[in-house]
């Protein structure tokens, strides 16, 4: 939970910096923006002639008073003489309007009327002070610009009428960030992109950190063809378009083939500059892509000088304050400048993350990701530009996420008739020999070079690790399961994999390029499931392994690409590519710890698979705010090794569940932006003789990997709206459907709701309210779906509901405080991914956590 950071810089002149906390506004109480007092000293120089006329300065016009009065435009600013008054032309220096008036003396009766602060809205100071060369100087402030002024004399007195400026923010810039880079692997504007991108800036990530730290979370409220937020982490179930994602950080690919679901706990969002959604399939950048490609950008350094930020924040749930363990915290410090050449941003944010209440403010059973368990991050990003043309990079992140709960799952509610809502029950510390926990370490080297006989060239080396160990399982009271399961366990696994990727854009003439060059990746990944001994469990509390189940492979990946682009015209622009991958692997014999039928014997063994992917895309502009597009791209990727190992004893190459998913997608849409209005629309249809989706089967109590043809299709759009400086509405929508065919004879049926979503609607509106204070209220409804539950292919039927959400930003001193309210309606809906759990899984069926209200203030300086 982080709120949102603004910047407030003293010059490096000698500009000095005044924050003031509170102030007041027309009988309201407001912020006061920091203001700039510029010495006198350092704006005589901008007076034509400062020296007085030689004369006696007893008649010489004499300001006896400075009256300040608002009105609904600004302000009017009154310098009340004796004599008339003749002022020089005002000068801008900053956010302040300077004026200088020669031959005057400043006798003020009422010294405080000298410096005003924050008189109205717009504007944080006048101030009236006399030159040290003789005359006097009146300054007019703005908060976030320069005033508009007009200056008139009225018999002796000096009047200025003073308009405050608004700027608009980033956010309501559409031209503020326009260079992407996921859907080409070079940098591209989104304009001239055949296929849709969606973007999430920096603030809006911020703005969401306020309501979860959860990656999904945030994609799942904002961004179309996601499925909606699950509330927890994790990717189990939560697909974009109803298929897997592929998850990159600056490029770096997230998802280790045999641990599922965790592609994205593996960053800080506190470290992210922005995320990239590139939805649909896609190979550029191999094996994963078959829903689509999130890239997480880390930030960037500052381009010159030092910035120190800091933020702090609290949170509870409004339905049980009298629990102690409903307060959480975070807090987050960072540095970045940059000098001759080098730069670099280090960035450290811990979050403690304790119990949720429901609606009715009942404890919610420890889940991964949302209640119960403490984050650490850490982001060490440098670079040096060795000269025009060749920069180094280096980034290096650590994130760490551990459980601390002495609650568990009651799995007593399995003898209640009916669905339950899963409830705590208090189990108390355990001596764990390995606390749960997951930690990614991840190092990155870039290099670049802009200039190589006209080409430029992108090259990276880079090393992932991540260690995971879950909490304890006891499934004892489970009597309905295979009896060769285990019945008290804990799992664990480790991965490494180390990469690189090099590639070069060389131009072709003035409208045409082409992107070629190769990646190579190798990986180990490790499992162990540990079987407990009951009887110490039971009696000392102590988890104490009494037999071990490891399960050991290799993948290694090499893929070669070429992508080319051609805009034909200023309306036309034509690309394509093709990419080839080999993957190999070896595993080795092992043991499964939940065999569906004895014998545990597994046989290893090794394989390859060999693919080459094509794309094709038209882009044509009608006019230049408007873009047409249609693209076709081929996905693949390899299914989990592990899992497919385990299907059954004997190791065949050729195994069902050991194919590649190979997906063709196909899309059209319109992308347009008229200055206030950004809006697009996108339809697809996406299709796989062999796809992979999970499938609830009745026989063992819970969902399992299918794999069937499968076909994907639906709508999304998204538009955002400024109307005017004060105010920002917008909305994103996802219809999508899906069927399957597993007896593989042309009768289709439903997907399982897990995979494809019901309809998904979010809405917002943000206010600017005043220069330092904004609202934003946001909504999501998903509807409900029936039609996988009607066919007998889920065991449920997703009910609809309603999220909505409060933000209010107020900049206060140098920096934020913001002030959130998640679930402003004390829903009591459960979400998509806990309607899901039913059978085997009951005990795990969370509630949703009622009302809850965060404060945090940050501050960059």
């Amino acid at each position: 939970m982080c709120g949102v950071m603004m910047t407030s810089k003293s010059s490096r002149l000698t500009i000095l910096v005044v924050s003031v906390l509170t102030g007041a506004i027309a009988g309201s109480a407001t912020a006061v923006e920091p203001v700039t007092k510029i010495p006198a000293s350092k704006l005589d120089s901008m007076v034509t002639s400062t020296s007085l006329l030689a004369q006696d300065e007893t008649l010489l016009p004499i300001i006896t008073d400075v009256q300040v009065e608002s009105n609904s435009d600004g302000l009017t600013v009154t310098l009340v003489s004796d004599q008339p008054l003749q002022a020089l032309g005002a000068q801008t220096v900053g956010n302040a309007v300077v004026t200088n008036i020669p031959n005057a003396i400043l006798e003020l009766a009422n010294e405080g009327a000298a410096e005003q602060l924050n008189p109205a809205e717009g504007i944080a100071l006048v101030q009236v002070n006399s030159l040290s060369d003789g005359g006097v100087q009146i300054t007019i402030t703005g908060t976030d610009a320069p005033p508009q002024t007009q200056m008139n004399a009225q018999a002796n007195n000096l009047v200025f009428s003073v308009v405050p400026s608004i700027v608009a923010s980033a956010a309501t810039d559409p031209n503020a960030l326009r260079v992407v880079v996921t859907a080409t692997r070079t940098e591209e504007n989104i304009t001239d992109v055949p296929r849709t991108v969606r973007v999430v800036d920096r603030e809006d990530i911020q703005r969401q950190l306020e309501f979860s730290d959860n990656l999904n979370n945030i994609l799942g409220q904002l961004v179309p063809g996601f499925s909606p937020p699950p509330l927890r982490s994790g990717t189990r179930g939560f697909t974009l378009r109803g298929r897997g994602i592929q998850v990159l950080v600056d490029g770096v690919p997230q998802n280790p083939n045999g641990l599922a679901f965790n592609e994205l706990d593996t960053i800080s969002p506190d470290s992210l500059e922005r995320i990239e959604v590139v939805p649909g399939a896609s190979a550029i950048y191999g094996d994963g892509a078959t829903g689509g490609t999130i890239n997480l950008i880390t930030r960037a350094p500052e381009e010159d000088g030092i910035v120190y930020s800091a933020d702090l924040g609290i949170s509870a749930g409004l339905t049980n304050l009298s629990q102690g363990s409903t307060f959480s915290y975070s807090g987050g410090l960072g540095v970045a400048g940059a000098e001759d050449g080098f730069d670099g941003r280090f960035t450290v944010n811990y979050d403690i993350n304790n119990a949720n209440f429901d609606s009715d403010g009942d404890r919610i059973i420890p889940v991964q990701g949302l209640g119960e368990f403490n984050r650490l991050g850490l982001l060490t990003k440098m670079g040096y530009d060795l000269d025009e043309n060749q920069r180094f990079g280096f980034t290096y992140s650590y994130y760490r996420d551990s459980v601390d709960t002495v609650f568990g799952s009651d799995t007593s509610i399995f003898e209640i008739p009916g669905t339950q809502i899963a409830r705590p029950i208090f189990i108390g510390s355990f001596d764990y020999e390995n606390e749960p926990e997951r930690v990614s370490n991840s190092v990155n080297f870039t290099y670049r070079n802009t200039d190589i006989f006209g080409s430029q060239l992108d090259a990276q080396i880079y090393y992932n690790t991540f260690e995971f160990a879950d909490t304890f399982g006891d499934i004892r009271a489970r009597t309905d399961l295979p009896d060769a399961f285990l019945d008290i366990f804990q799992a664990f696994t480790n991965f490494t994999e180390v990469g690189t990727r090099v590639q070069m854009d060389t131009p072709l003439g003035n409208s045409a390029n082409v992107l070629w060059g190769a990646d190579y990746s190798q990986e180990d990944n490790d499992s162990l499931t540990v079987s407990l001994d009951p009887d110490a469990f039971d009696a000392d509390r102590q988890l104490n392994a009494v037999d071990e189940f490891p399960n050991d492979y290799e993948l290694e990946n090499l893929g070669l690409f070429a992508q080319a682009s051609w805009e034909i015209s200023d309306q036309f622009q034509i690309s394509g590519g093709l990419r080839y991958d080999n993957i190999s692997f070896e595993a080795d014999d092992f043991l499964s710890a939940f065999p569906s039928e004895l014998p545990r014997e597994r046989q290893g063994g090794s394989g390859s698979f060999d693919n080459v992917s094509f794309n094709a895309g038209l882009l044509y502009r009608p006019i230049p705010e408007v873009g047409l597009f249609a693209n076709f791209s081929q996905g693949f990727s390899v299914p989990n090794i592990r899992f497919a190992l385990d299907a059954g004893p004997d190791f065949s190459p050729d195994s069902l569940d050991l194919q590649p998913i190979e997906v063709d997608n196909f899309e059209i849409g319109a992308r347009a932006e008229f200055g206030s209005v950004q809006a697009s629309v996108a339809g697809f249809y996406s299709e796989s003789e062999l796809g992979a989706f999970f499938q609830f089967n009745p026989d063992v109590g819970f969902t399992e990997l299918q794999r069937a043809p499968q076909r994907n299709y639906g709508v999304e759009v998204a538009v955002d709206w400024q109307p005017s400086n004060a105010w920002r509405l917008g909305s994103n929508l996802t219809w999508s459907e899906g069927d399957s065919d597993p007896g593989d004879d042309g009768d289709f049926e439903p997907l399982t709701s897990l995979s494809v979503s019901p309809f998904k609607l979010g809405l917002y509106v943000e206010n600017k309210t005043t220069s330092r204070w904004t609202n934003r209220l946001q909504l999501l409804f998903v509807g409900d779906r029936e039609r996988a539950f009607n066919a007998g292919v889920d065991s449920f039927d997703v009910e609809s509901y309603i999220s909505l959400d409060l933000l209010s930003r107020l900049q206060v001193g140098p920096g934020n405080l913001t002030f959130g309210i998640e679930n402003l309606l004390n829903s009591d809906g459960l979400v998509l991914n806990s309607q899901e759990r039913v059978g085997f899984f009951e005990d795990r069926r969370f509630a949703r956590p009622g009302i809850t209200a965060s404060l945090n203030y940050a501050v960059e300086f």
